[in-house]
C-alpha cells in the first residue's frame, strides 16, 4: 500500500513549507527514516526524514513551490505497484497564527492562563466546504462564503491562500487588510538608482521573515534602551581561573557570552515582567528562564534556545550553547530548539562593535545587547587605571516594563558581573 509523502507542520505556527530540495530523486528507493527532503520554514532549513520505506513516485512539487501543511507531494510505492488516485488530506490539528506573534509553547513552561481562541463557524453551510482551519478562520473575519471560493488543494479543499485571493478580486479595495508592518514592507514607487547590479536576491525565505518579525516588533512595542558599561576585570578573572577545567570536561571554552548568559539566567527570576511574553490581552510571566542566543548565519540570523537556563551552571551553560550554535551553524537544529524563548541575548563585540542597540524578538518584551571588552581608563579609588569595560545595551517594551524595573535588573547584572564568582 502506497505511502503518502506530506509538508509535515514542525511547528505551532506553520501554516505552509517552502520546498528547498529533494535529496532523492523520483524512482529512488528509500528507507524509513532517511533523510528524504528539504523544507524551509520561518526558522531555518529543516531536513524531512522518510516517513517509511518504498520507490518515491508521483512526485508533485518541485523547490521553491510554498505548500500548505499536510499537503501530499509525492508517494513511496512497491515496486509494480501504481500509484493511487488522490485523496482526501487530513485536517490540520493547530490552526497557524496569523499575524500577532503568541506566547512561547513549551512543555516546561506553558501557563494555565493561555486560551486557545475559538472560532464560531457560520451556519450557511461552510462547514461542509473542505477548507483547512486558518481558511475558515479567515473567513470568517472576512465575512467569506467559503462555498464560493475555488479551493487548489488536493480534492478542491481551500487553504487561506484562496480565500484571500477571493477577497482581492471581488471587493481588492475594501476588503482587503490595511498593509501593517506585520504584513510585511508596503511597497514603494521609489525610483532605483542608475547603477550597474551586481545581483538580485529574491527577498523570501529566513530574511523575509526576520524582516516581518521584527518589522511589527520596531512598529507596535514602544522601546526604550538603557545602557550602562561593566568592568569586566573579576569575570575575566574567573575565566581565566576556570578555562582549562572546564574546556576538559565540554571540549569547550568559556566565552564571555557564556558567562553574560549565566549572569542573566541568575538574575532575571528576581524581575519577573523582564522575562515575560505580551500575549494579546495578557502578560505572560514565565516561571522557567528559556535563554535565546541570537546567532549569525551565512545571510541571516536564528536564535537556539537554552531551556531551563536559571538551572544551569556555568559548565553546562558553555557546553549546552556550544553544542546549539555549532548545529546551528551546519543548520542541524530541530524546530523546537529554535523557538520559545523568554529573553535573547545578542552579542556582537566579537566583530569589534563597542555598543549598539537590538530590536525586541517578539512576544518577548526584552533582549539584551553585549558589546566589545575594550580597555578604558577609568577611575578607580583616586587614581586613573585601564579596565577592561564591556557595554550592555538593554531594551524593553514600554507597554510591560517601566524604566525603573529595566533599570534595576541591568543594576543587579552589573553586581553579579563584576562579582561573579557565585556564578560557578
Amino acid at each position: 500500500m502506497a505511502t503518502e509523502v506530506i509538508m509535515p507542520k514542525v511547528d505551532m505556527v506553520m501554516d505552509t513549507g517552502t520546498l528547498v530540495e529533494w535529496l532523492k530523486e523520483e524512482g529512488d528507493p528509500v528507507e524509513k527514516g532517511e533523510p528524504l527532503f528539504i523544507v524551509l520554514t520561518d526558522k531555518a532549513n529543516i531536513e524531512v526524514e522518510s516517513p517509511g520505506s518504498g520507490i518515491l513516485a508521483g512526485i508533485t512539487a518541485k523547490p521553491d513551490d510554498v505548500i500548505p501543511v499536510t499537503e501530499v507531494i509525492a508517494y513511496l510505492i512497491e515496486p509494480g505497484e501504481s500509484l493511487p488516485e488522490k485523496t482526501a488530506i487530513a485536517p490540520v490539528a493547530v490552526p497557524a497564527a496569523e499575524t500577532t506573534p503568541t506566547a512561547p509553547d513549551t512543555p516546561e513552561s506553558k501557563p494555565a492562563a493561555i486560551e486557545q481562541p475559538t472560532v464560531s463557524q457560520p451556519a450557511n453551510g461552510m462547514e461542509k466546504v473542505r477548507a483547512t482551519p486558518a481558511a475558515r478562520r479567515i473567513a470568517v473575519e472576512l465575512g467569506v462564503d467559503l462555498s464560493q471560493v475555488a479551493g487548489t488543494g488536493t480534492n478542491g479543499r481551500v487553504h487561506k491562500a484562496n480565500v484571500l485571493a477571493f477577497v482581492q478580486e471581488q471587493q481588492p479595495a475594501a476588503a482587503t487588510p490595511a498593509p501593517g508592518p506585520a504584513a510585511g514592507f508596503p511597497a514603494l514607487d521609489i525610483p532605483l538608482p542608475d547603477a550597474r547590479q551586481k545581483e538580485v536576491v529574491p527577498f523570501v525565505g529566513p530574511r523575509k521573515i526576520i524582516a516581518e518579525r521584527l518589522s511589527y516588533s520596531a512598529f507596535t512595542a514602544p522601546h526604550i534602551n538603557l545602557s550602562l558599561r561593566i568592568d569586566m576585570t573579576e569575570a575575566d578573572r574567573l575565566r581565566s581561573r576556570v578555562k582549562d577545567l572546564i574546556e576538559k570536561k565540554t571540549g569547550r571554552k568559556p566565552s564571555f557570552t557564556a558567562i553574560v548568559a549565566r549572569a542573566v539566567a541568575s538574575v532575571l527570576p528576581n524581575h519577573p515582567f523582564l522575562n515575560a511574553s505580551l500575549n494579546r490581552d495578557k502578560i505572560i510571566a514565565w516561571e522557567d528562564v528559556h535563554l535565546g542566543i541570537a546567532t549569525s548565519m551565512e545571510d541571516y540570523l536564528i536564535v537556539p534556545v537554552i531551556r531551563e537556563a536559571q538551572n544551569k551552571n556555568l559548565e553546562r551553560i558553555v557546553a549546552e550553547m556550544g553544542d546549539l550554535v555549532e548545529r546551528a551553524r551546519t543548520k542541524r537544529l530541530t524546530p523546537t530548539e529554535m523557538s520559545g524563548s523568554t529573553f535573547t541575548i545578542s552579542n556582537l563585540g566579537m566583530f569589534g562593535i563597542e555598543s549598539f542597540t537590538a530590536i525586541i524578538n517578539p512576544p518577548e518584551v526584552a533582549i539584551l545587547a553585549v558589546g566589545k571588552i575594550v580597555d578604558t581608563p577609568v577611575g578607580v579609588e583616586g587614581e586613573i587605571q585601564l579596565r577592561p569595560m564591556m557595554n550592555l545595551s538593554l531594551a524593553v517594551d514600554h507597554r510591560v516594563v517601566d524604566g525603573a524595573a529595566a533599570a534595576r535588573f541591568l543594576a543587579e547584572l552589573q553586581a553579579t558581573l563584576e562579582n561573579p564568582y557565585l556564578l560557578i
